[in-house]
């Protein structure tokens, strides 16, 4: 039986490493859409962008507006902002550092290295598209050392269950904030507005997958993707699949069954999924659905520490 402390780490090492990857993912495709757009466009690109990582209050403590500059500060290295992208490298570090007789060599000093590469690029100020693509470069990496040299047990199952966890619940929350602000917010041009839910389906790494699904951009179909499908790694009932494969590896409950809370919470969300039609989620608010799909996903996260890690964590 492996000890909780272990299994904490193992997990948080998940989290915290999809964090990073999620948030370098939109800041720098928000960058780049910037760059094709007129600049009076921006308010409505960045401030959501803040939304997403659930920061607005203490971002706007801080700063008055939302800018190119203050998001890239305050997303990729405030130490202000526990959810920046270097401090989830530093946590994720040193989750790493305290367990590394359990992991393997190769993991141990894939995460040591990017963390080094960050402090580097921070004290030479690079530019805001080479640090997040060097981060994301370090998510590809980190997904397939762990595969690659993870016996797939308990520590593994962990692992993976922190990434997807985390990946579903940023998934649900890119979608419910760019929905209720394209939809709801300020006025704009058609073109305008396919090209931010191009942005939307880029900060997932589905705009390639979408458009040989779907073809032209409609919201509801991007909705659809992002919640419904079975075959996209980014959309919400693909991680909840996974998470639940996960927790019963742990566990060693069969299909249909459950040890604990937080399997669950996660098989009954996952079949909400599974059997619903877009058509229905919208009839019944799109909002309020993706506003409870995330409690229940930080009711998962907290069920999964009172099973396996006996005290509450901080996100």
């Amino acid at each position: 039986m492996m000890l909780s402390r272990i299994a904490d780490s193992l997990f948080w090492i998940g989290r915290y490493m999809e964090r990073a990857d999620n948030t370098a993912r939109i800041l720098d495709v928000n960058y780049h859409m910037l760059l094709e757009q007129p600049p009076n466009t921006y308010k409505l690109r960045w401030d959501p962008l803040i939304a997403v990582t659930g920061e607005r209050a203490r971002f706007y403590a801080a700063h008055q507006e939302a800018s190119a500059q203050t998001a890239f500060e305050f997303l990729g290295f405030s130490e202000g902002n526990p959810n920046s992208i270097a401090q989830c490298i530093v946590n994720a570090r040193e989750n790493a550092r305290t367990i590394r007789d359990r992991i393997s060599r190769e993991l141990w000093e894939d995460i040591n290295s990017l963390y080094h590469r960050v402090t580097r690029m921070r004290e030479q100020e690079e530019d805001l598209s080479r640090f997040c693509d060097a981060v994301k470069r370090g998510g590809h990496r980190f997904h397939g050392v762990c595969d690659a040299t993870l016996a797939r047990d308990e520590g593994w199952h962990f692992v993976q269950a922190g990434c997807v966890l985390e990946r579903a619940e940023m998934t649900a929350r890119i979608l419910d904030v760019h929905y209720h602000q394209l939809l709801e917010g300020p006025r704009i041009l058609n073109e305008s507005r396919n090209h931010l839910w191009m942005a939307v389906l880029k900060s997932v790494a589905a705009f390639e997958f979408y458009k040989r699904q779907y073809g032209q951009i409609e919201p509801a179909k991007v909705a659809e993707l992002l919640l419904l499908d079975a075959r996209h790694p980014r959309s919400v009932r693909f991680n909840l699949s996974a998470l639940q494969s996960s927790l019963y590896a742990i566990s060693g409950s069969v299909p249909g069954t459950y040890a604990n809370e937080a399997e669950r919470l996660t098989g009954k969300l996952h079949e909400s999924l599974t059997y619903a039609r877009i058509e229905e989620i919208f009839a019944g608010g799109l909002h309020e659905f993706l506003q409870d799909l995330q409690q229940t996903c930080r009711s998962i996260g907290e069920e999964i520490t009172g099973a396996y890690f006996h005290y509450s964590v901080v996100a």
